[in-house]
């Protein structure tokens, strides 16, 4: 972010996965406690839901009880749908459901017609027996967007900022009058230097590395860093995901 800081109030939140930073204009100053709060009580509330890290998070628990009917809250279903969407949206290349090979502890993408089971009545989700959900940053994502909606559209907040490791969502009114936000896009070579800046009045951005990623390490791919801008955070995240994975052309062909 280039853009001069000193008109703006950050806030920063941390998590055990990510660090967040929130910048707001310094009109703001006025609800800075409250934001503060709504901030920590915000992704304290969706880390219980869905870090891994957490040994008795939701997510956790859903994942332990593979072959069981689990209760799951209203936040996971919502969640659960929009990776059901995407792995449709993109020919099942986006796997969200992982099965967990015994003999070899390999895990690798669940067969298409396998899928995790709903009960709208009683709000519960069953997954297959030794499968698991792996979600690949698309609750943060979510996490990040129905955060700035809360801000633009319940606490009327005019324009901002927000960011976490390479996801980005930012608002403010379409005016000659505004400078845009300018979004810094990291060089993958150097660690302390941008390989350039995108101008943006609003909208979404989402940054991925393959090599920054375990699963995708040894992917081959011949992408080293995809960018994606948008309207919808949840959606540059998938597909900045799936292009830096894939690699050029079998990411580009999902297009087609």
């Amino acid at each position: 972010m280039t853009m001069t800081t000193n008109t703006f109030l950050p806030f920063h939140f941390q998590t055990l996965d990510s660090a967040i930073e929130l910048l707001l204009p310094l009109g703001e100053q006025r609800q800075q406690l409250r934001i503060h709060e709504i901030g920590n009580e915000w992704f304290g509330r969706e880390e219980k839901r869905f870090s891994q890290s957490l040994p008795d998070s939701e997510i956790n628990l859903l994942n332990t009880l593979a072959g069981e009917s689990c209760l799951v809250s209203n936040a996971m279903l919502e969640v659960l749908f929009l990776a059901e969407m995407y792995q449709a949206i993109t020919d099942g290349k986006y796997t969200p459901l992982l099965y967990k090979e015994k003999t070899t502890l390999t895990h690798i993408p669940a067969p298409a017609t396998q899928g995790w089971k709903v009960n709208p009545t009683t709000k519960s989700v069953t997954l297959p027996e030794h499968t698991y959900i792996h979600l690949q940053g698309l609750d943060k994502s979510w996490s990040l967007k129905r955060l700035t909606d809360y801000l633009k559209k319940t606490l009327s907040i005019s324009r901002g900022r927000l960011l976490s490791q390479g996801d980005v969502t930012i608002w403010g009114p379409s005016s000659s009058e505004q400078e845009p936000w300018m979004i810094g896009i990291q060089n993958p070579w150097h660690e302390n230097a941008k390989l350039g800046a995108i101008a943006m009045p609003e909208g979404a951005l989402s940054t991925y590395n393959p090599l920054e990623d375990r699963r995708d390490a040894d992917s081959g791919s011949d992408v080293l860093q995809c960018t994606v801008a948008g309207h919808d955070l949840v959606a540059c995240h998938v597909w900045a995901r799936l292009l830096g994975s894939l690699g050029l052309e079998a990411g580009l062909s999902l297009f087609a």
